[in-house]
């Protein structure tokens, strides 16, 4: 067995195992259709590969079906790369492309005296640009979660096509100035070497592509309130402290403010839990509507939401804060025909008057909060007990 024929079976076993790791890989908790893509394309070129090197069958038979597999397998890879972009292909070029490709194999195989370099250039020719379109869609409509994964897969998709491209190249300077067998052996043994190196690098990358956002979802479920769809405690203390961080590089004041579904629990008991969750629900898109782009929104607790007006001094606050209340006590939510009212009361604490991080404003707010529930409820308090002021007051 020459050189070559080894290498190559070491590239037939390389995407074998690629193949069933990747298709393994998309079978598991985290179902996966690019690696379903990637691993059925592996295996299909391994296939085609496979069928070439028969020798007990008819040679324009196991050329023009393995170098048909061979140009179905990159199709199959670019659907991988496909599902992680808005591009939809069109199936109907992409197969007439295919079958077009596998007429000419055929026309070429079956011919009195074939030539080798058209087995080599047709499936490369589909691959090329399929590999093009690729590398390009995942670099402008990749997932903004893995962009340094979707640069490298690019990259590795640009070398593959750079390397197919110098194969033709090479092999149709070599078939036509010399029959020298070493020098095609050298081809095919360097051309092997840098297909192994392809495959495992995109593999890779798409497995980069899938932890990153693997990686995303779980920290968006670990942030994030599963009824209300807001940040929770957790995800609001976050962004709180990147406030937290701006404020006092630049000397900017902002406002924290607690706010808490009056008589919240009597919703519960008098129209059921599924009638309390519409109202949280509820109550946390009429916040969402009501509140500034780049204020903080969350839910902290059962029934509590917290709101950080960035860049905003008390005064300002105060305002912001009583536009929030006045879309609360707008919401509708309908039980057995009739209007669940809905209000909600808040307590404020400005930074840096108030505290200077985390615990002690979220302390002097949660105080107020309860300032405001005992001086009647659908208000905000933004003084201490000893010099109460509301909201409800103002008005």
């Amino acid at each position: 067995m020459s050189r070559a024929q080894t290498l190559v079976l070491a590239l037939l076993a390389l995407h074998v195992l690629l193949g069933a790791l990747c298709l393994v890989i998309a079978r598991g908790e985290h179902r996966s259709p690019a690696l379903r893509w990637w691993g059925w394309g592996l295996l299909v070129y391994a296939a085609g590969l496979l069928v070439t090197m028969i020798t007990f069958a008819p040679r324009a038979w196991t050329l023009t079906l393995g170098n048909a597999l061979i140009t179905i397998a990159p199709v199959l890879c670019a659907l991988a790369v496909f599902s992680h972009t808005r591009f939809h292909p069109d199936w109907r070029w992409i197969w007439a492309c295919v079958a077009l490709t596998t007429a000419i194999l055929a026309v070429n195989n079956f011919a009195g005296s074939p030539a080798p370099i058209v087995n080599l250039a047709a499936p490369t020719a589909m691959a090329v640009v399929l590999f093009l379109a690729a590398a390009f869609l995942i670099v402008r409509d990749g997932p903004p979660e893995a962009v340094a994964a979707c640069r490298f897969l690019a990259g590795m998709f640009v070398l593959s096509v750079a390397t197919w491209a110098a194969r033709v190249v090479i092999m149709m300077w070599v078939l036509k100035g010399s029959s020298d067998v070493s020098q095609v052996d050298l081809v095919i043994s360097l051309f092997a070497i840098m297909q192994m190196v392809n495959s495992v690098g995109a593999a890779l990358s798409l497995m980069w592509i899938d932890v990153r956002l693997m990686q995303a979802e779980l920290s968006r479920v670990a942030h994030t309130d599963h009824l209300t769809g807001l940040p929770n405690r957790r995800g609001v203390v976050q962004r709180f402290q990147e406030t937290l961080s701006r404020a006092t590089r630049h000397g900017r004041p902002f406002t924290l403010a607690v706010f808490d579904l009056d008589h919240f629990k009597q919703v519960n008991d008098r129209h059921g839990h599924a009638a309390g969750d519409a109202v949280l629900r509820a109550a946390g898109e009429a916040f969402a509507r009501a509140k500034r782009g780049e204020d903080v929104l969350g839910r902290v607790g059962g029934e509590e939401f917290l709101v950080v007006f960035a860049d905003q001094p008390l005064e300002a606050a105060v305002d912001a804060g009583d536009r929030l209340r006045e879309a609360i006590a707008r919401v509708e939510v309908m039980s057995e025909g009739r209007r669940i009212p809905v209000t909600v009361s808040g307590g404020m604490a400005m930074y840096p008057d108030d505290g200077k991080d985390w615990d002690a404003l979220f302390g002097v707010a949660d105080r107020r909060l309860y300032a405001a529930k005992e001086a009647g409820r659908n208000r905000l308090a933004w003084r201490d007990i000893d010099s109460l002021k509301t909201s409800a007051a103002r008005s």
